[in-house]
């Protein structure tokens, strides 16, 4: 039986299909015989060229980018030198504190006879240095410098006297007031230190101001020098203006003008001392901590001390907190070439 489906071509049938077998007709070329059907020709891509519009926005975007480039690597390479001069910084100073300074407990019990700094190994690398600061429960342990009339230098030099310029972080080193005597034997003696983002140098204590819970855990400050080591005890944190010009009062004309300025301080503290402070009259020696306050900086966070106790160099007995100053000194050689007449 034959099948036959499709359109007739010149009365002919269309494909025959017999049994289930297909047989097609004549085909040539894509044409059917006797009815010629015109193939399309395949489509071709477009090859129209870009516009000169076009290749100015694809060119624009590329220098964008390169410029992203640009300063993508800056903004990494400038992070990191950042982060290298932090920790380069810190590194310097804790190296120096491993070397040079030490603390005998074994006993279990610190005393001031307990710390060891060696001022001649400091000294041959910087003659400036007149002091160590150590503060217990804190990374406070750093050299102290001093230079005559110069609060500026040691901003941005560190103890061996290095600078990393503008760039960076810049540690500049721990030191005493230039209008201070370095041998610590004025009435109030300023200690000026850097507040770092990383919460070295004297970061600590310009967190004071903030909090009587940490003010009271860290009181103890000790100021070791090669004239001998000092325990003093914090009654008072201010935040002044770094403008301020009662602060930094080395010595006062009579005991009564140092007593009110003792008496400011503990009035205008922003934290109040657990236990309290000592009656001013109980205090004969100030060490004053500064350093900047964030994000305020326009303003100083002071930590205010009291001298409790003394230890000379050379000597195994201490002093309490009675100032020897060169006045007194005079006195006594006074008193015993009396003596001696």
């Amino acid at each position: 039986m034959t099948y036959s489906f499709g359109p007739k071509l010149n009365g002919q049938a269309g494909t025959q299909v017999s049994h289930g077998s297909v047989q097609p007709n004549m085909y040539q070329h894509g044409n059917l015989q006797g009815n010629r059907v015109q193939m399309q020709p395949p489509m071709q891509p477009n090859s129209q060229k870009p516009s000169k519009k076009q290749k100015r926005k694809g060119g624009a975007w590329r220098v964008v980018f390169i410029l992203a480039i640009v300063v993508l690597a800056c903004a990494l390479g400038g992070l990191g030198w950042l982060l290298f001069t932090y920790w380069n910084g810190q590194n310097e100073y804790t190296k120096l504190s491993d070397e040079n300074f030490t603390i005998n407990d074994s006993s279990g019990v610190t005393t001031l006879g307990s710390f060891d700094v060696d001022w001649d190994a400091l000294r041959a690398i910087n003659p400036d240095v007149v002091g160590w600061v150590y503060v217990p429960g804190t990374n406070i342990s750093y050299p102290i410098c001093w230079r005559k009339n110069d609060d500026k230098y040691y901003l941005k030099h560190n103890f061996g006297q290095n600078s990393v310029g503008d760039f960076g972080a810049e540690y500049g080193c721990i030191m005493l007031a230039g209008v201070n005597s370095p041998d610590w034997t004025d009435q109030v003696n300023v200690i000026y230190g850097h507040h770092m983002a990383n919460g070295t140098m004297f970061a600590t204590l310009g967190d004071f101001a903030w909090s009587d819970e940490l003010f009271n855990q860290l009181r103890t400050f000790y100021v070791l020098t090669p004239e001998g080591n000092f325990r003093t005890t914090s009654f008072a944190v201010d935040k002044v203006p770094g403008s301020s010009t009662d602060i930094v009062i080395p010595d006062f004309d009579s005991m009564q003008d140092f007593h009110d300025y003792v008496q400011k301080r503990i009035d205008t503290s922003t934290v109040n001392p657990d236990p309290p402070a000592p009656p001013v009259d109980d205090i004969k020696q100030v060490f004053a901590f500064s350093t900047c306050s964030y994000p305020d900086v326009n303003y100083r966070i002071v930590t205010f001390c009291s001298v409790d106790e003394f230890l000379p160099a050379g000597s195994t007995v201490s002093q309490g907190n009675s100032l020897v100053d060169q006045g007194d000194i005079e006195s006594v050689e006074g008193a015993i070439a009396e003596r001696l007449l």
